[in-house]
C-alpha cells in the first residue's frame, strides 16, 4: 500500500514518521490495526488451511496475513508479494530470523512471475482498491495464478470514519487544492462483485459479506495515532507548503474533527473508532 510523495513539499514531520522502517512503524500502528482485525475475521471464514497448501500473500505489506496462517499451519509455503520495500525488508528479515517458509519478492498484483494454476490460496488484505482497472487487473491475476478448486479472500474498504475528517482538514487548511478521490466506488461491494465475476470466477462459488470492526485507541494515545494517521494519509492529496508551518495545528484540528464523527464513541478512556470491509471468498 504505496502513495506517491512530492518530497519537495514533504514536511519534516512527515518525513520522520515515513522514512525507511518508519514509514511500517507508522502504517502497523494506525490503519495497520484495523485492517490486521480484518484478515483475522476473513481468514476464519475459511476451513483450516491444510498441511502442504502453496499460498498467495499478495500484497503483503509487512507480512499480516502470512504471520496469522503461521500461527495456524506451519507446514505450508507462502509466496509474499508487495510493491512497497520497506514492507518486505520487515517481513523478509522475520522470516529469515524465525526459519519460516516465505518468500518475500517486490511484484505487481497485476503481474506477477508465478505460473498458471500455482495457488492453492490467494489472500489479499485491502489490495484490490490500489490494483489498475479498477481493480479488474490484479483479480484476473489472482484468477490466472490459482488452481481450480483454489479459493481467494479479496476485501475492501466499505467504510473508514477517519477519511471524512481528512478531507476536511485538507480543504480547510489547503484551500481549493483537490483531494483525489478514489477512480472507483467501493463502497455498497458491486465493484468487488463486478471484477471478481469479470476474471472468471462465477457467482454460484463467490461468497460476499460486509464486516465492521472498531479501531479502539487509548484516549492518551490518540493524538499520536491521529498524528500519523496525517502523515500516512494526507500525502494523497499532495503535500502543500502550509503543512510543515501548520503541521500541529493540522493535528489538532484532525483529532477535533475526528471525534465528533458518527463512528467515533469516546468512553472508558478510549477512542473508538468504525471502519468496515467488504469480503469475498470465492472458489476457482
Amino acid at each position: 500500500m504505496s502513495h506517491a510523495l512530492s518530497q519537495k513539499a514533504l514536511p519534516k514531520q512527515a518525513e520522520a514518521l515515513l522514512s525507511g522502517r518508519a514509514k511500517v512503524t507508522t502504517y502497523e500502528s494506525t490503519g495497520g490495526k484495523t485492517t490486521a482485525k480484518f484478515a483475522q475475521h476473513n481468514l476464519s471464514l475459511i476451513p483450516p488451511i491444510p498441511a502442504g497448501s502453496i499460498i498467495h500473500d499478495n500484497c503483503t505489506g509487512s507480512g499480516t496475513v502470512s504471520r496469522l496462517i503461521l500461527q495456524q499451519q506451519p507446514d505450508v509455503k507462502i509466496y509474499a508479494t508487495d510493491i512497497d520495500q520497506p514492507f518486505l525488508d520487515v517481513l523478509s528479515e522475520d522470516a529469515a530470523r524465525n526459519s519460516w517458509p516465505v518468500e518475500a519478492s517486490n511484484q505487481r498484483s497485476e503481474k506477477t512471475n508465478f505460473a498458471d494454476a500455482f495457488f492453492d490460496y490467494d489472500i489479499t488484505n485491502i489490495g484490490v482498491i490500489f490494483w489498475t482497472g479498477g481493480g479488474a487487473d490484479g483479480v484476473k491475476e489472482v484468477y490466472r495464478t490459482l488452481k481450480p478448486g483454489g479459493t481467494a479472500l479479496i476485501n475492501c474498504w466499505q467504510s473508514i470514519t477517519w477519511m471524512l475528517p481528512i478531507f476536511l482538514v485538507h480543504k480547510q487548511f489547503r484551500g481549493d487544492a483537490a483531494f483525489p478521490a478514489p477512480p472507483v466506488n467501493w463502497t455498497d461491494g458491486q465493484q468487488l462483485r463486478r471484477v471478481i465475476l469479470e476474471a472468471g470466477f462465477t457467482e454460484e462459488k463467490l461468497r460476499l459479506e460486509r464486516q465492521e470492526v472498531q479501531s479502539v485507541v487509548p484516549a492518551g494515545e490518540f493524538r499520536e495515532w491521529v498524528e500519523k494517521t496525517w502523515a500516512y494519509l494526507a500525502g494523497i492529496g499532495g503535500w502543500h507548503e502550509v503543512d510543515a508551518e501548520k503541521w500541529d495545528e493540522e493535528v489538532d484540528r484532525l483529532a477535533e474533527v475526528l471525534k465528533q464523527q458518527p463512528g467515533t464513541t469516546v468512553e472508558g478512556g478510549n477512542v473508538s473508532m468504525k471502519a468496515s470491509q467488504w469480503i469475498a471468498v470465492v472458489e476457482k
